[in-house]
């Protein structure tokens, strides 16, 4: 619980400051934050020990920060200049291993990240002004409604009233399905990811020894 503590405040600073000058915004820093904390802890049992042993801790976090590359990208949009979206799509082209020495038998890197066999897409939404981020495809958690509020909030400011249906009519972002989206989290507690596919999280696919 601390360590995830740790890294939401990481990730809070780190909004904090990209909202002041979004050249300076490290998104695959953000997205890394994002992954991480949204990945579920496994346990392992070492071939010396039948003890179990976490494999999400600070030093995996750590591994995994200084010696994955993301290549990160912009996603089509017409969301208020204010907003920025970015994707990341999980495949051996655009998650590198930049430390040869990081072997398969380093267990805890290689089943928190590398055996993934999912080829979805991360996408991240980002506000510039207010430096908040918000996960609308791919992870586990989503935050369409969020940002509906976050849009509200701008029309207000400009003297406007707006209408989360009239916003998901007016705006769109490629390839994502926000109608969709907002239907589903506006269903019942237990969402059915059948009649819901674009609620479904990339990270049901990774494979953890």
């Amino acid at each position: 619980m601390a360590n995830i503590k740790i890294l939401l405040l990481s990730l809070f600073l780190s909004l904090n400051v990209f909202s002041q000058n979004e050249h300076k915004i490290d998104y695959e820093h953000i997205f890394k934050n994002w992954i991480y904390i949204e990945k579920t802890s496994g346990y392992l049992i070492t071939e010396e020990s039948v003890s179990s042993i976490s494999i999400k801790n600070d030093s995996v976090f750590n591994l995994f920060k200084d010696n994955i590359k993301l290549k990160i990208s912009d996603l089509n949009n017409n969301l208020p200049n204010k907003y920025v979206v970015k994707y990341l799509l999980l495949n051996n082209e655009n998650v590198i291993n930049t430390n040869q020495d990081l072997t398969p038998y380093n267990f805890d890197v290689n089943s928190f990240f590398y055996n993934n066999q999912c080829d979805g897409k991360l996408v991240l939404v980002f506000d510039i002004e207010k430096g908040t981020s918000y996960r609308i495809a791919g992870f586990n958690g989503n935050d369409l409604m969020s940002l509906l509020f976050n849009i509200q909030e701008y029309y207000y400011k400009n003297y406007k009233n707006i209408s989360f249906k009239s916003i998901l009519k007016r705006y769109h972002i490629k390839d994502v399905d926000l109608l969709c989206m907002y239907k589903g989290l506006k269903s019942e507690r237990l969402i059915d990811y059948k009649e819901y596919p674009c609620l479904k999280s990339c990270f049901d696919e990774f494979v953890v020894f």
